[in-house]
């Protein structure tokens, strides 16, 4: 389900107001600094994510001396135009309400799937530079869309690591924190087997998006996946058993699936200490668009592509290039920019703009 045809917002930031009929392929938001265009692709995250990408305070996306902020969208699928969905979030000051097709949800899980959205920011080449969080959160991504198993895992998974971290934190005895011993690992194996068939798969795709972004590169990138565990120890059971008494020091549980990691290497090198931060821009885009190419093909839909100031992002030819393989993709794309000439249009047919200022948008 991966094509947004509408997007209604209200007391947004600093949109009072605003209704958009999006385009199947490039949509472009211009505007000035601080003129409410990153809003814009705030909205479409937090309608798929339930989150900002900005900040995790509410007080922050709703609009001052309003009581709540409302965003609202619907999709169609790229096959069929019949098929169809209505999503809906409205955010208070303590609370997140999410509807979908009119049915109030408990979880975000039904309508990310609905939205598999990307997103790329001038904070984007971090991914490489800062620590394995955002990493393992691209890897989760890819594994959250196709593989219908995962979520289920990394839930359990999750609620055993709070219940031994809790118990270590606490100085239980070792028989209570090895209760969730088992637990843990089971789950942390099958999340472990399902990470890596998914960076097996998006390697190749990686590999020739490199090779597209930057052919001056002349050796393939190497996904070196990191369990989070010592994969020469005998088991992560008797891992746990022998780390006992440091994680009881430390508090918290050092080994497991929530320390995973990956790391990307050409000629057997850190790609951030080799790539300029040009390239490390142009190597994140390959990376998208490697996971974007993966999830057409397994999962029969596109993802939607959110882009904030693109031109800050890459040069003209490299911009031009972005834009022709988003196109051959088949990706809607939502792009904020400064100037309207700064992005090339490859298809009019498929092209919508606006201009926003002061948080009030106006279809061009």
């Amino acid at each position: 389900m991966t094509q947004l045809t509408t997007l209604s917002i209200q007391n947004f930031r600093n949109c009072s107001c605003a209704q958009l009929e999006l385009s199947a392929g490039l949509n472009l938001i211009i505007g000035n600094n601080a003129a409410g265009k990153t809003a814009i692709i705030e909205a479409i995250w937090l309608l798929a994510t339930g989150r900002s990408f900005r900040s995790q305070k509410s007080h922050h996306l709703i609009q001052h001396n309003t009581p709540s902020a409302t965003l609202f969208c619907e999709t169609i699928s790229n096959h069929n135009d019949k098929d169809s969905h209505k999503i809906g979030v409205q955010k208070t000051l303590d609370n997140t309400l999410l509807r979908l097709d009119g049915e109030t949800l408990k979880s975000q899980g039904p309508i990310a799937k609905l939205l598999p959205i990307q997103l790329l920011t001038p904070e984007s080449h971090k991914l490489l530079e800062e620590g394995p969080k955002a990493r393992r959160q691209f890897m989760d991504w890819g594994c959250f869309h196709q593989t219908a198993e995962f979520m289920p895992l990394w839930r359990n998974y999750q609620r055993a690591l709070k219940q031994r971290n809790y118990s270590l934190k606490k100085r239980l005895p070792k028989e209570q924190v090895q209760l969730w011993d088992q637990t843990l690992v089971e789950n942390a194996l099958q999340i472990d087997e399902i990470r890596q068939n998914y960076l097996d798969e998006l390697t190749p795709y990686l590999v020739t998006f490199c090779q597209a972004l930057m052919p001056e590169i002349e050796t393939d990138v190497v996904c070196q996946y990191r369990a989070g565990w010592p994969k020469t120890a005998e088991s992560l059971l008797e891992l746990y058993q022998q780390s006992f008494a440091k994680e009881q020091q430390l508090g918290h549980t050092q080994y497991g699936a929530h320390r995973a990691d990956i790391r990307f290497k050409f000629n057997n090198q850190e790609a951030m200490n080799i790539l300029s931060r040009g390239q490390q821009k142009l190597f994140v885009c390959a990376l998208l668009l490697a996971q974007a190419s993966l999830h057409e093909k397994v999962v029969n839909e596109p993802v939607i592509m959110l882009i904030d100031d693109l031109p800050a992002e890459l040069d003209e030819t490299h911009r031009t290039k972005l834009l022709e393989l988003l196109q051959i993709l088949n990706i809607q794309h939502i792009i904020t920019t400064t100037a309207e000439e700064l992005i090339p249009v490859l298809n009019p047919e498929t092209y919508q703009a606006w201009s926003i200022n002061s948080g009030n948008i106006v279809s061009k």
